[in-house]
Formats: C-alpha cells, sequence, structure tokens
C-alpha cells in the first residue's frame, strides 16, 4: 500500500479514537459509569488497530522527513497529540472512579462476610416433653 494511503488510514483511524474519547470523556463528566466499559471496549479496539499500523508509519516519518509536510500527516500527529493529552486529563479523574468504586466493592463484600457469620439465635419452640427422668 502506497504511504500517503497508509498514512490517511492511520488518519482515518485516530478520527475514529478522537470520537470515541470524546464520549468517554463526556461520561466521565456527566457521571455516567454505566457507559464507561462499553466505551472502554470500543476505545481498547480501536487502539489495537492503531497501534499495528503506527510503529511502521512513525519509523517512515523519520526517515522520509518530507512526510511531514503531508496535510494529513500533520493530522494524523495532531490527532495522536490531542488525544494524548485528553487521556493525560482523564487520567486522575479515571483513577478516583475505579477507587471509589474498589472501596464500594470492598464494603460490600466486608458486609456480606459479616453477614454469613452472623447467626441468628433460633428460637427453640415445640420441644419434645421426655418423661424419662
Amino acid at each position: 500500500m502506497e504511504t500517503h494511503a497508509l498514512i490517511e488510514q492511520a488518519a482515518a483511524q485516530y478520527r475514529q479514537l478522537d470520537q470515541v474519547g470524546v464520549e468517554v470523556e463526556q461520561a466521565v463528566q456527566n457521571n455516567e459509569l454505566a457507559a464507561l466499559p462499553e466505551l472502554c471496549a470500543r476505545l481498547n479496539a480501536l487502539q489495537e488497530q492503531a497501534r499495528a499500523l503506527d510503529a511502521d508509519l512513525l519509523e517512515l516519518v523519520r526517515r522520509q522527513p518530507e512526510l511531514r509536510e503531508l496535510a494529513v500527516t500533520g493530522e494524523w500527529l495532531r490527532l495522536m497529540h490531542g488525544i494524548g493529552e485528553r487521556n493525560r486529563r482523564l487520567m486522575p479523574r479515571l483513577k478516583s472512579i475505579v477507587a471509589v468504586q474498589r472501596n464500594e466493592l470492598h464494603t460490600l463484600r466486608k458486609g456480606n462476610s459479616m453477614l454469613q457469620g452472623y447467626k441468628p439465635g433460633i428460637a427453640q419452640t415445640g420441644r419434645r416433653i421426655s418423661s424419662s427422668g
């Protein structure tokens, strides 16, 4: 495949990554935690696709500086940089969400194990009366 077409393909992948990243950012800002697993799965799949192409293209751009002059290369690199910046902005918020969720899960597990150890006193009624004795 021609280098220009590869760079265009990479830019298209990064446009999709950017769109999903915007959706993740909105979900985090709006506290829509239920939407995050599906969005993160989509994001991971897109990142895997992009990762396969990135290393080769970055090496090509490094070896052929004239490729940097292409508009599509500039767009690709801007998208890459913008996505990285958004990820850095979101990371503290996501880490705090995970910490809160982990704490809630720990509290639920602790409460569950405490309840399992609780044995209510059984009121014995209707005992058999034995006359032996």
